[in-house]
Protein backbone atom coordinates (compact mmCIF):
# COMPACT_ATOMS: atom_id res chain seq x y z
CA UNK A 1 0.00 0.00 0.00
CA UNK A 2 1.36 3.42 -0.71
CA UNK A 3 1.75 5.82 2.02
CA UNK A 4 0.84 9.14 2.39
CA UNK A 5 3.97 11.43 3.07
CA UNK A 6 4.62 15.06 3.28
CA UNK A 7 6.59 14.58 -0.32
CA UNK A 8 3.63 13.34 -1.99
CA UNK A 9 1.49 16.61 -0.54
CA UNK A 10 4.71 18.90 -1.82
CA UNK A 11 4.76 16.98 -5.39
CA UNK A 12 0.97 17.81 -5.49
CA UNK A 13 1.46 21.72 -4.96
CA UNK A 14 4.02 21.62 -7.54
CA UNK A 15 2.15 19.94 -10.49
CA UNK A 16 -0.99 21.80 -9.14
CA UNK A 17 -2.07 24.26 -12.13
CA UNK A 18 -3.17 27.61 -10.44
CA UNK A 19 -6.49 28.01 -9.59
CA UNK A 20 -7.38 24.52 -10.04
CA UNK A 21 -7.81 21.20 -7.64
CA UNK A 22 -5.34 18.18 -8.41
CA UNK A 23 -6.51 14.38 -7.43
CA UNK A 24 -4.29 11.18 -7.80
CA UNK A 25 -4.62 7.35 -6.21
CA UNK A 26 -4.48 7.34 -2.87
CA UNK A 27 -2.93 4.07 -2.97
CA UNK A 28 -2.23 2.31 -6.70
CA UNK A 29 -4.02 -0.97 -5.31
CA UNK A 30 -7.53 1.03 -4.47
CA UNK A 31 -9.53 2.77 -7.08
CA UNK A 32 -11.70 4.29 -4.22
CA UNK A 33 -10.01 6.04 -2.78
CA UNK A 34 -7.96 9.56 -3.69
CA UNK A 35 -5.55 12.20 -2.41
CA UNK A 36 -5.59 15.82 -3.49
CA UNK A 37 -5.64 19.26 -3.27
CA UNK A 38 -8.29 22.06 -4.17
CA UNK A 39 -8.28 25.51 -5.44
CA UNK A 40 -8.28 26.65 -2.16
CA UNK A 41 -5.43 24.89 -0.96
CA UNK A 42 -6.94 22.53 1.69
CA UNK A 43 -6.03 18.68 1.75
CA UNK A 44 -8.51 15.91 0.79
CA UNK A 45 -8.68 12.15 0.90
CA UNK A 46 -11.46 10.71 -0.85
CA UNK A 47 -12.63 7.51 -0.32
CA UNK A 48 -16.19 5.83 -1.35
CA UNK A 49 -19.18 4.50 0.67
CA UNK A 50 -22.09 2.81 -0.28
CA UNK A 51 -24.36 5.64 0.98
CA UNK A 52 -23.26 8.85 3.15
CA UNK A 53 -23.41 8.09 7.05
CA UNK A 54 -26.67 9.19 8.56
CA UNK A 55 -24.23 11.28 11.03
CA UNK A 56 -21.06 12.81 10.17
CA UNK A 57 -17.94 13.23 12.58
CA UNK A 58 -18.06 16.94 14.00
CA UNK A 59 -15.18 19.19 12.83
CA UNK A 60 -12.16 18.29 14.36
CA UNK A 61 -10.11 21.55 14.66
CA UNK A 62 -9.64 22.24 10.62
CA UNK A 63 -10.69 18.71 9.78
CA UNK A 64 -14.07 18.17 8.31
CA UNK A 65 -15.95 15.44 6.78
CA UNK A 66 -18.50 16.03 3.87
CA UNK A 67 -20.38 13.44 1.86
CA UNK A 68 -20.32 14.14 -1.68
CA UNK A 69 -22.76 13.12 -4.37
CA UNK A 70 -20.53 12.51 -8.26
CA UNK A 71 -20.18 9.37 -9.79
CA UNK A 72 -20.18 7.46 -6.35
CA UNK A 73 -20.90 8.56 -2.73
CA UNK A 74 -17.89 9.83 -1.29
CA UNK A 75 -16.20 10.61 1.81
CA UNK A 76 -14.39 13.77 1.88
CA UNK A 77 -12.11 14.20 4.71
CA UNK A 78 -10.20 17.63 4.18
CA UNK A 79 -8.45 19.86 5.92
CA UNK A 80 -6.07 23.24 5.99
CA UNK A 81 -2.63 23.24 4.95
CA UNK A 82 -1.45 24.07 8.54
CA UNK A 83 -2.68 20.55 9.97
CA UNK A 84 -0.80 18.71 6.82
CA UNK A 85 1.47 17.10 9.79
CA UNK A 86 -2.42 15.48 11.66
CA UNK A 87 -4.20 15.42 8.15
CA UNK A 88 -1.32 12.61 7.07
CA UNK A 89 -1.69 10.71 9.84
CA UNK A 90 -5.32 10.59 9.91
CA UNK A 91 -5.08 9.40 5.93
CA UNK A 92 -2.82 7.36 6.57
CA UNK A 93 -4.82 5.67 9.19
CA UNK A 94 -7.86 5.54 7.63
CA UNK A 95 -5.99 3.77 3.84
CA UNK A 96 -4.55 1.26 6.39
CA UNK A 97 -7.97 0.44 7.57
CA UNK A 98 -9.93 0.12 4.94
CA UNK A 99 -7.02 -1.25 2.86
CA UNK A 100 -5.60 -3.87 4.71
CA UNK A 101 -7.70 -4.39 7.71
CA UNK A 102 -10.60 -4.33 5.20
CA UNK A 103 -13.05 -2.02 7.41
CA UNK A 104 -16.05 -0.27 6.55
CA UNK A 105 -14.57 3.07 4.97
CA UNK A 106 -17.73 5.02 6.77
CA UNK A 107 -17.47 3.72 9.77
CA UNK A 108 -13.43 3.92 10.01
CA UNK A 109 -13.29 7.57 8.92
CA UNK A 110 -15.55 8.39 12.16
CA UNK A 111 -13.54 6.29 14.53
CA UNK A 112 -10.32 7.28 13.73
CA UNK A 113 -11.25 10.73 13.96
CA UNK A 114 -12.78 10.31 16.83
CA UNK A 115 -10.12 8.42 18.29
CA UNK A 116 -8.28 11.51 17.72
CA UNK A 117 -10.42 13.93 18.96
CA UNK A 118 -10.17 12.43 22.64
CA UNK A 119 -6.59 12.84 22.02
CA UNK A 120 -6.33 16.20 21.64
CA UNK A 121 -9.00 17.45 23.80
CA UNK A 122 -6.90 17.77 27.23
CA UNK A 123 -4.20 19.98 25.38
CA UNK A 124 -6.61 21.87 23.16
CA UNK A 125 -6.13 25.04 24.73
CA UNK A 126 -8.49 28.71 24.52
CA UNK A 127 -6.93 31.94 23.57
CA UNK A 128 -6.40 34.44 26.69
CA UNK A 129 -8.27 37.65 26.08
CA UNK A 130 -5.72 40.23 25.40
CA UNK A 131 -4.53 37.51 22.93
CA UNK A 132 -8.20 37.53 21.52
CA UNK A 133 -8.44 41.49 21.66
CA UNK A 134 -5.01 42.04 19.58
CA UNK A 135 -5.73 39.24 17.09
CA UNK A 136 -9.08 41.05 16.31
CA UNK A 137 -7.76 44.25 15.79
CA UNK A 138 -5.00 42.81 13.39
CA UNK A 139 -7.50 40.83 11.17
CA UNK A 140 -9.43 44.14 11.34
CA UNK A 141 -7.07 45.81 9.76
CA UNK A 142 -5.71 42.77 7.55
CA UNK A 143 -9.53 42.94 6.24
CA UNK A 144 -10.51 46.60 6.25
CA UNK A 145 -7.35 48.69 5.77
CA UNK A 146 -4.63 46.29 3.72
CA UNK A 147 -6.97 44.29 1.58
CA UNK A 148 -8.75 47.07 -0.46
CA UNK A 149 -5.12 48.42 -0.96
CA UNK A 150 -2.98 46.04 -1.75
CA UNK A 151 -5.54 42.58 -1.99
CA UNK A 152 -4.29 39.34 -0.69
CA UNK A 153 -0.44 40.69 -0.63
CA UNK A 154 -1.80 41.88 2.73
CA UNK A 155 -1.37 38.48 4.35
CA UNK A 156 2.14 38.37 3.42
CA UNK A 157 2.89 41.36 5.28
CA UNK A 158 1.62 40.29 8.36
CA UNK A 159 4.59 39.94 10.24
CA UNK A 160 3.06 40.09 14.04
CA UNK A 161 2.46 36.55 14.80
CA UNK A 162 5.93 35.63 14.21
CA UNK A 163 7.36 38.32 17.00
CA UNK A 164 8.40 40.88 14.35
CA UNK A 165 9.27 44.79 15.60
CA UNK A 166 5.98 45.96 13.97
CA UNK A 167 2.52 43.47 12.87
CA UNK A 168 2.72 44.39 9.35
CA UNK A 169 5.51 45.16 7.43
CA UNK A 170 6.08 46.17 3.43
CA UNK A 171 8.89 47.68 1.47
CA UNK A 172 8.56 51.30 2.23
CA UNK A 173 5.96 51.07 5.44
CA UNK A 174 5.48 49.18 8.21
CA UNK A 175 2.39 49.03 11.05
CA UNK A 176 1.74 48.88 14.22
CA UNK A 177 -1.60 47.94 15.26
CA UNK A 178 -2.75 48.76 18.77
CA UNK A 179 -5.98 47.69 19.66
CA UNK A 180 -8.12 48.44 23.19
CA UNK A 181 -11.33 47.83 25.22
CA UNK A 182 -10.86 50.73 27.16
CA UNK A 183 -12.96 53.96 26.93
CA UNK A 184 -10.29 56.25 25.74
CA UNK A 185 -7.35 55.53 23.22
CA UNK A 186 -4.61 54.70 25.53
CA UNK A 187 -1.95 52.26 24.28
CA UNK A 188 0.80 50.23 26.14
CA UNK A 189 4.00 50.11 24.03
CA UNK A 190 6.14 47.16 25.41
CA UNK A 191 9.05 47.44 23.18
CA UNK A 192 11.71 50.20 22.94
CA UNK A 193 11.84 50.55 19.05
CA UNK A 194 8.13 49.87 18.78
CA UNK A 195 7.35 53.14 17.81
CA UNK A 196 10.66 53.97 15.70
CA UNK A 197 10.40 53.64 11.89
CA UNK A 198 13.12 51.82 10.35
CA UNK A 199 15.81 53.77 8.13
CA UNK A 200 13.68 54.87 4.69
CA UNK A 201 10.87 53.95 5.53
CA UNK A 202 7.46 55.49 7.15
CA UNK A 203 5.35 53.92 10.51
CA UNK A 204 2.02 54.31 10.97
CA UNK A 205 0.30 53.00 13.84
CA UNK A 206 -3.39 51.91 13.79
CA UNK A 207 -5.72 52.82 17.01
CA UNK A 208 -8.82 50.57 17.35
CA UNK A 209 -11.49 50.74 19.90
CA UNK A 210 -13.47 47.79 20.40
CA UNK A 211 -16.56 47.08 23.00
CA UNK A 212 -16.68 43.98 24.69
CA UNK A 213 -20.24 41.97 25.26
CA UNK A 214 -21.44 39.52 25.25
CA UNK A 215 -23.54 41.35 23.06
CA UNK A 216 -21.18 42.67 20.42
CA UNK A 217 -21.46 42.42 16.59
CA UNK A 218 -18.19 39.50 16.14
CA UNK A 219 -15.99 37.28 17.38
CA UNK A 220 -12.71 36.36 16.12
CA UNK A 221 -14.36 33.44 13.85
CA UNK A 222 -16.34 36.15 12.35
CA UNK A 223 -13.15 37.83 11.16
CA UNK A 224 -11.34 34.71 10.12
CA UNK A 225 -14.30 33.75 7.94
CA UNK A 226 -14.43 37.39 6.22
CA UNK A 227 -10.40 37.48 5.74
CA UNK A 228 -10.97 33.65 3.96
CA UNK A 229 -13.73 35.15 1.51
CA UNK A 230 -11.85 37.94 0.34
CA UNK A 231 -9.08 35.98 -0.37
CA UNK A 232 -11.80 33.69 -2.73
CA UNK A 233 -9.32 31.00 -4.42
CA UNK A 234 -5.87 32.14 -3.69
CA UNK A 235 -4.50 29.15 -2.20
CA UNK A 236 -1.30 30.53 -1.25
CA UNK A 237 -2.24 33.96 0.64
CA UNK A 238 -4.99 31.10 2.37
CA UNK A 239 -2.06 29.07 3.61
CA UNK A 240 0.34 32.16 4.50
CA UNK A 241 -2.93 33.13 6.82
CA UNK A 242 -3.57 29.78 8.34
CA UNK A 243 0.20 29.64 9.37
CA UNK A 244 -0.21 33.03 10.77
CA UNK A 245 -2.88 32.34 12.89
CA UNK A 246 -1.67 29.37 13.70
CA UNK A 247 1.40 30.71 15.34
CA UNK A 248 -0.81 33.00 17.60
CA UNK A 249 -2.94 29.67 19.09
CA UNK A 250 -5.60 30.21 16.50
CA UNK A 251 -7.33 26.64 15.83
CA UNK A 252 -11.19 26.32 14.61
CA UNK A 253 -12.11 23.86 17.00
CA UNK A 254 -12.28 27.55 19.35
CA UNK A 255 -15.23 28.04 17.51
CA UNK A 256 -17.04 24.98 19.60
CA UNK A 257 -15.53 25.61 22.83
CA UNK A 258 -17.89 28.89 23.59
CA UNK A 259 -14.38 30.85 24.93
CA UNK A 260 -14.45 33.19 21.96
CA UNK A 261 -15.11 37.21 23.35
CA UNK A 262 -17.80 39.12 21.25
CA UNK A 263 -17.01 42.64 20.15
CA UNK A 264 -18.35 45.77 18.58
CA UNK A 265 -16.13 47.71 16.46
CA UNK A 266 -16.42 51.20 18.23
CA UNK A 267 -13.63 53.68 16.27
CA UNK A 268 -10.78 53.59 14.24
CA UNK A 269 -7.93 56.31 13.60
CA UNK A 270 -4.26 56.00 11.80
CA UNK A 271 -1.46 58.35 12.16
CA UNK A 272 2.26 58.65 11.08
CA UNK A 273 4.44 57.84 13.81
CA UNK A 274 6.73 60.89 12.89
CA UNK A 275 7.81 64.51 14.61
CA UNK A 276 6.08 65.37 18.10
CA UNK A 277 3.90 61.87 18.01
CA UNK A 278 4.04 60.68 21.84
CA UNK A 279 6.75 58.10 22.45
CA UNK A 280 10.30 58.05 23.67
CA UNK A 281 12.87 59.82 21.49
CA UNK A 282 14.98 57.50 18.50
CA UNK A 283 18.21 57.81 20.56
CA UNK A 284 16.94 56.74 23.77
CA UNK A 285 18.88 54.26 25.55
CA UNK A 286 18.04 52.55 28.98
CA UNK A 287 20.15 52.75 32.12
CA UNK A 288 22.78 49.93 32.32
CA UNK A 289 20.92 46.84 33.68
CA UNK A 290 17.52 48.23 32.29
CA UNK A 291 16.40 45.23 30.14
CA UNK A 292 13.07 46.45 28.84
CA UNK A 293 10.49 49.07 29.22
CA UNK A 294 7.06 49.83 28.89
CA UNK A 295 4.90 52.98 28.76
CA UNK A 296 1.55 54.27 27.70
CA UNK A 297 0.56 57.01 24.93
CA UNK A 298 -2.59 58.74 24.85
CA UNK A 299 -3.85 59.51 21.04
CA UNK A 300 -6.59 60.64 21.80
CA UNK A 301 -5.54 64.67 21.30
CA UNK A 302 -3.61 63.65 17.97
CA UNK A 303 -5.19 64.73 14.70
CA UNK A 304 -5.54 61.10 12.46
CA UNK A 305 -4.69 60.84 8.34
CA UNK A 306 -7.97 60.85 6.54
CA UNK A 307 -8.45 57.37 4.67
CA UNK A 308 -7.12 58.86 1.00
CA UNK A 309 -4.15 59.83 2.76
CA UNK A 310 -3.91 56.71 4.02
CA UNK A 311 -4.39 54.78 0.73
CA UNK A 312 -1.70 57.17 -0.67
CA UNK A 313 0.67 55.44 1.87
CA UNK A 314 -0.05 52.28 1.54
CA UNK A 315 0.30 52.18 -2.32
CA UNK A 316 4.19 51.87 -1.47
CA UNK A 317 3.85 49.02 0.85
Amino acid sequence: MSEVTPERWARLREVRPPHEAIYELATDDFADGFLGISEDGRLHLLVAVNEAPLDLPPDLQSIQVRAVEADKTWLDVSARSHHEELFTLIANKVLNAICVEGRDPGVSVDKIIGDIRAALRPVVLDLSPNVQIGLFGELWVLSNVLFPTIGSQACHKWSGPAGERHDFVGQGVHLEVKTTTRSEPRHEISRLDQLRAPAGKRLLLVSILLERSIGGEATLADLVDEVREKLGSDGHAIDVLDAQLSKLGWHDGLRQTGSLLRFTFRDVQVFEVEGSFPRLPDDYMPPSGVSGIKYSIDVGHLPSLTVPCVQKILESM
